[in-house]
């Protein structure tokens, strides 16, 4: 049996003998943990109770689209309006939300809730508000009141619920199909946020009569929406929930703006028409005041710009793609994976049909070209971390010796790769990136890598796709984008919720055969921590022999704060932005 119980007033209990926190919060463990005490305080010290404004500027905030039922792909501002079971306060530490206590076994999850929660309509955020959001995530209510089609990871979500059962207003039992250790990690918010809570009474109108007034149950109303350009939250001043970490906002209404060009951030942040940058290219960075020479997350004082790091928040891989499109496409149409959940017939692109990076010998030496560290201490000066896993540094599961160790830089090896297979003067084909909400370095590793392949003799040209298009071709069934891509993962703080896209009906495939997808389903049912560790060992090393994903860097993601910033108490590790609903301001 798992107990995590989580809330005495605004006291954080956790107790141990957990499944679900298998990871033991191994980044929590590490973070700086100096907040509360060493942070400023709302209405202390000269610190204004209430201010009128906070402005954020950021570089992408997932998909455009604000209803939790039918996202495309991840989108961040529902930290603020909407809800989550679970949270990390900002050392990392799993702490309350909307439940304030999870009890789980093999069989399932029990709830309980806090007896406070509302939505902005008035209506209760009850267990029944659970229960149709879970609902809602796996695609029930698709062919009612205008929703079309699902949620994108609605398969993971069907794949870990047999049935809900509501036992009282502030209590319910979530059945899992067997054993399901990362539930918490994959649906409750305890690292990557990947479902959020919204309300049923506006969710159930629809999705057009949603948008006009999603009345969440978070700290923030949402007042202004213009997709793809800007949102501006109202506070909600009767916000239920008073923890140490999520509580009423000291700023009455937050601006979030997206402006993509890197200079344009730094600009509006300079002539303080923004308090907040996230993602500050590293370039500039590198010369700025960090607050980590300090305590991490507070105004070091210095008059002027100044920074906080998230470390480890993502990674990147280079996939070839036409391996898995023939290996998939060969079998037949009607499978169910080992869930019952439908596995979409792949086909063929035409570029694969006869493509030299279906030879492993190829697409080994075209890793072997790419000088890793000198790609992190040179385009990205220093920021970056050349890596040798799928898992993310840190995470349960993960181990240093695979972590730290990136493949080897050999050109020789290369060149006579390329020549045994046939290539010794190259070929011409074309790569695929996307650039995400906090997942910086991109761009600057295409080039990187280009310039590397011209000493073999290939000519890569790269296409930059919109993000949720570039999400959009990694679904089950697809794998769009061919011959080459460079693949980005957000930080996992638990490797088991990592392989859940490594296998078939993943809602973002990474390569997998059908070994792979035993070990998902084998992995993904085992409570043991140790054995977890050793089977997800086992995974990893089948992935990666196949040679079709190679890993390639950890990233860190900069933010940069106007001295009008007192502080901004976050995790030191994550995979996209948080907790700017404790950002504290001068006037």
């Amino acid at each position: 049996m798992m107990v995590s119980s989580l809330l005495k007033s605004k006291v954080l209990t956790t107790v141990p003998l957990v499944i679900c926190l298998l990871a033991a919060w191994t980044y929590g463990q590490q973070a700086n943990k100096a907040w509360p005490d060493a942070y400023p305080k709302k209405g202390e010290n000269g610190v204004p109770e209430s201010v009128d404004k906070l402005t954020i500027v950021v570089d992408s905030w997932g998909t455009s689209e604000l209803n939790p039922w039918t996202l495309s792909s991840v989108s961040f501002l529902g930290d603020y309006f909407n809800l989550r079971l679970m949270m990390q306060d900002p050392n990392g530490d799993l702490a309350p939300a909307w439940a304030t206590e999870v009890k789980q076994t093999d069989d399932g999850l029990t709830f309980k809730l806090n007896p406070n929660a509302k939505f902005q309509d008035g209506t209760p955020a009850d267990a029944e508000a659970v229960k149709l959001n879970l609902e809602g995530f796996m695609g029930n209510f698709v062919g009612q009141a205008g929703y079309e089609t699902p949620t994108w990871n609605s398969a993971n979500a069907k794949e870990f619920m047999d049935s809900i059962q509501v036992i009282s207003p502030t209590e319910l039992f979530v059945k899992t199909k067997g054993p399901k250790p990362t539930f918490m990690w994959q649906l409750g918010g305890n690292g990557y946020h990947l479902y959020w809570y919204g309300n049923p009474e506006q969710l159930l109108k629809g999705p057009k009569e949603y948008l006009l007034n999603p009345a969440g149950g978070g700290p923030y109303k949402v007042k202004t929406w213009d997709p793809g350009n800007r949102i501006v939250l109202e506070r909600w001043d009767e916000f239920w929930a008073d923890y140490p970490h999520w509580h009423k906002p000291q700023a009455k209404t937050m601006e979030i703006l997206l402006v993509s060009d890197p200079a344009a951030r730094f600009a509006l942040l300079k002539s303080r028409q923004a308090d907040i940058v996230y993602n500050l290219p590293w370039a500039l960075a590198r010369r700025l005041a960090r607050s980590e020479d300090g305590v991490r997350g507070v105004n070091p004082g210095k008059g002027d710009v100044w920074t906080q790091t998230y470390k480890a928040n993502g990674m990147l891989v280079m996939t070839f793609g036409c391996p898995i499109q023939h290996r998939e496409a060969a079998k037949p149409e009607g499978r169910k994976d080992q869930a019952g959940v439908n596995i979409p017939k792949w086909g063929v692109s035409e570029v694969c049909k006869d493509h030299p990076t279906l030879d492993r010998r190829v697409r080994r030496a075209l890793n072997l070209a790419i000088d890793k560290k000198a790609m992190s201490e040179g385009p990205h000066f220093g920021f970056s971390t050349p890596i040798g896993s799928i898992f993310h540094a840190g995470s349960f599961g993960s181990r240093p010796e695979r972590v730290f160790e990136p493949t080897p830089y050999d050109l020789e090896e290369a060149k006579r790769l390329m020549k045994e297979a046939g290539y010794e003067k190259g070929f011409s084909m074309k790569g695929h990136f996307g650039q995400f909400a906090g997942r910086p370095g991109i761009p600057e590793t295409a080039d990187f890598i280009a310039s590397s392949w011209e000493k073999l003799g290939v000519k890569v040209t790269w296409q930059e796709h919109d993000p949720s298009d570039f999400v959009r071709g990694f679904r089950a069934g697809v794998f769009s984008w061919v011959p080459v891509n460079l693949q980005t993962w957000g930080r996992q703080d638990h490797s088991g919720v990592q392989i859940s896209g490594y296998h078939a009906t993943a809602g973002y495939v990474g390569v997998y055969n059908d070994k792979i997808e035993e070990l998902y389903f084998d992995v993904s049912a085992t409570s043991d921590p140790e054995e977890m560790k050793r089977k997800l060992a086992i995974l990893e090393d089948e992935v990666l022999q196949l040679e079709e994903t190679f890993p390639l860097y950890g990233m860190s993601l900069v933010n940069a704060y106007s001295d009008r910033v007192l502080s901004h108490p976050t995790v030191e590790f994550s995979p996209h932005f948080k907790h700017y609903d404790l950002v504290l301001l001068r006037k």
